[in-house]
């Protein structure tokens, strides 16, 4: 990455590249004046020194020959009440190609310099105005693909995560400076209640770094996605189920088995939740054909990796061993829902020999013809994710807070393990001053550049 300077200006586009209604040019730095002065000639005959903060001015662009090239809106907004802390302005021009690019081309030939990525989220943490937790909400929220992950995001840039963060170091901070004022009179005894209450900062403390551990999993999935497979026998109507479940012709539909060898997958919001729904192959005991034994390997790998399983059997037809087969292959635990599927048609499967072999699950009949049961299969969904992913409170979804807090919680364990050996103040406090190093991390209070670098290299460029 290269060396980044705050003394400079940098402009990008700040929207996606393509045609559109409108498209954003950002610059920042103290010289953005500089760069649209010779360009923009505002409808007000202002100058653009003088443009206020927090207003807008209708204008043209032309080039350096005069030529108009768009009609723009210029946003203004000065240091350091801006979002990078330094004086921005924002260019919005008709959302075409070649007019956004032209007109970030003006910018960069007359002394503004490209961004990087995430450069403009980079200085506004350097400025002070959001903390490193918050810098990651802002591409967590770009990146939100269902309401729930979007309202997890919204909560972390509002900084509710970061100040339950910020509760953990000052718990620490309270602890360390109570035994470093005993290390100060080393000739005072710890009295009992002393030491009691020393034990029992301890015990909180841990209990809210394992609360915090303990959601991780369930909560990265409200932001990466919950794995549900379809599985069944060949022809049990997997596959129509995936695509009505789309509402649209994903699947490639045949009465003739084995049709689907390699699954596929799709997102879905179910719920306000972010699924990745899989159509996987139909088990079956013996494969002959060698696309099927891959195709078995496959389906069998992802019933390893789903969150949850919609095992799917034909209603049209007796329940027999190859629906057996399929059910055996659901490992101990994991969470299924049984569908009968073609409810369409006339019923010649016996509920109570599903529910004897499924041990009681509840039985939802579907049809992928009429829709009829995909409401109730959405319910269910939705209380499985509700119930796998409820948790109160803040919790962290990135893998780079758990293995902080994880580091954290290793040192506590050591600075609690040595108090209750009655080993000297001294040495205890070295291992808590170790966690309370680590927990700066989460925030940003102490960073390296090369965690600036590896978590803004993740942004796109004008964010």
């Amino acid at each position: 990455m290269p060396k980044f300077e705050l003394d400079d200006t940098i402009a990008a586009i700040a929207t996606p590249i393509g045609e559109g209604g409108i498209s954003v040019v950002r610059l920042s730095g103290p010289g953005v004046c500089d760069c649209l002065r010779p360009f923009f000639a505002s409808s007000s005959k202002e100058t653009v020194d003088s443009f206020l903060p927090n207003t807008i001015h209708w204008g043209k662009i032309r080039d350096s020959s005069g030529q108009v090239i768009d009609q723009v809106l210029v946003s203004v907004f000065r240091a350091p009440n801006s979002y990078t802390g330094q004086d921005v302005l924002e260019v919005s021009c008709h959302g075409g190609l070649a007019v956004t690019k032209r007109i970030l081309g003006l910018f960069l030939g007359n002394g503004a310099r490209h961004a990087e990525p995430g450069e403009f989220t980079r200085r506004a943490f350097l400025a002070g105005k959001i903390d490193l937790a918050q810098a990651e909400a802002v591409l967590d929220l770009i990146r939100a693909k269902s309401s729930r992950s979007l309202e997890l995001a919204v909560r972390q840039l509002e900084g509710r995560l970061s100040q339950r963060f910020r509760k953990l170091k000052d718990s620490a901070m309270k602890l360390l400076a109570h035994m470093e004022a005993y290390i100060d009179f080393p000739e005072e005894d710890l009295e009992v209640d002393v030491n009691d209450g020393m034990l029992a900062q301890f015990t909180d403390l841990k209990e809210n770094m394992r609360t915090l551990l303990d959601g991780f999993e369930r909560n990265q999935r409200i932001r990466e996605g919950v794995l549900v497979s379809i599985i069944g026998k060949p022809n049990a109507g997997k596959s129509s189920l995936f695509n009505a479940l789309l509402e649209r012709d994903r699947a490639l539909v045949s009465d003739i088995p084995h049709t689907t060898r390699d699954h596929l997958e799709e997102p879905l919001e179910i719920g306000g939740f972010y699924l990745r729904v899989r159509d996987t192959a139909g088990l079956i005991s013996t494969a002959e054909h060698p696309l099927d034994k891959l195709g078995m390997i496959r389906t069998l790998r992802a019933v390893q990796d789903s969150h949850l399983l919609l095992f799917v059997v034909d209603g049209s037809c007796p329940l027999d061993d190859a629906d057996r087969h399929v059910f055996k292959k659901i490992p101990e635990g994991k969470p299924f829902i049984v569908l009968i599927n073609k409810a369409d048609l006339p019923m010649k499967l016996e509920e109570p020999e599903l529910a004897l072999m499924t041990r009681g699950a509840a039985l939802i009949r579907v049809s992928a013809q009429t829709r009829e049961g995909l409401k109730e299969l959405e319910r269910g969904i939705s209380r499985f994710l509700e119930k796998e992913t409820g948790e109160e409170g803040e919790q962290i979804t990135r893998l780079r807070h758990k293995d902080i807090l994880e580091k954290a919680l290793r040192s506590l364990e050591k600075a609690e393990k040595a108090f209750r050996e009655k080993t000297p103040l001294e040495f205890v406090t070295v291992e808590l001053r170790e966690a309370l190093d680590v927990m700066k991390e989460l925030t940003g209070e102490v960073y390296s550049e090369e965690l600036l670098d590896r978590i803004f290299s993740e942004f796109c460029i004008g964010k």
